[in-house]
C-alpha cells in the first residue's frame, strides 16, 4: 500500500511540474500578446499621424504592418486560449489525483485500524479461552485437594493408623488407580 501511495505521489509531482511549465508558457504568450497589442496600437497611432501629415503611403505601410500584427495577435490569442484550456484540464487532473491519494490514505488507515482491532479482539478471545482453561485446571486441582484433605481428616477422626485391620475395614484399600490419592492430582 505504501508503494502505491509513493507511486501516486510521484505521478502528482510530475503533473504539478507539467502544470508549472504550462503556466509559464501561458504567461509568456500573455506577455508577448500584450507587447503585440501595444505595437498594434502604436501602428494605429502612427497611421493616424501620417494621414494627418499627408503621407498616405506611410499611413498605408503602418496599417499593413498593423494588419499583419493583428493576424499574429489572433494566432497568439488562439494559442493562449489553448494553453489556458490545457492548464485547466491539467489542474483538474492534478486535483483528482490528489483527492485519490487522500481517499486511498484514509481507506488504508481505516483498514489498518480495522485489522488492528480484529487482531486485538482475537487475542482477547484467546486469552479468555486460556484463562478459562487455567481456571478449569485450578478447579480440578482444588477439588482433588479438598478430596485429599477430606480423606486425611476422615483418617484422623475414625481410625488409628496403627491398627491395620480396622483401617482396611473402615476405609478399604486406597487404590491410586481409582483416581484418589495425591498421585491422581492433575499435573
Amino acid at each position: 500500500m505504501d508503494t502505491t501511495v509513493r507511486d501516486q505521489q510521484g505521478t502528482l509531482a510530475h503533473l504539478r511540474r507539467a502544470l508549472a511549465d504550462l503556466a509559464t508558457n501561458r504567461r509568456r504568450v500573455e506577455l508577448q500578446l500584450g507587447r503585440l497589442q501595444q505595437q498594434a496600437a502604436q501602428l494605429d497611432a502612427t497611421a493616424a499621424e501620417r494621414v494627418g501629415a499627408g503621407d498616405d503611403e506611410g499611413a498605408r505601410s503602418a496599417l499593413a504592418r498593423k494588419v499583419t500584427m493583428e493576424k499574429a495577435i489572433g494566432d497568439l490569442a488562439e494559442r493562449h486560449a489553448t494553453l489556458l484550456a490545457d492548464e485547466q484540464k491539467l489542474t483538474a487532473t492534478a486535483d483528482q489525483v490528489q483527492t485519490q491519494i487522500e481517499d486511498f490514505r484514509i481507506r488504508k488507515d481505516t483498514l489498518v485500524a480495522r485489522e488492528s482491532a480484529a487482531t486485538a479482539k482475537t487475542e482477547m478471545h484467546r486469552i479468555n479461552r486460556d484463562q478459562g482453561a487455567i481456571a478449569g485446571d485450578l478447579d480440578d486441582v482444588e477439588r482433588h485437594t479438598r478430596e485429599a484433605e477430606a480423606t486425611a481428616a476422615a483418617y484422623d477422626e475414625l481410625a488409628d493408623p496403627t491398627d491395620a485391620a480396622n483401617w482396611d475395614k473402615a476405609f478399604g484399600s486406597l487404590d491410586e488407580g481409582e483416581g484418589r490419592g495425591p498421585k491422581s492430582l492433575p499435573q
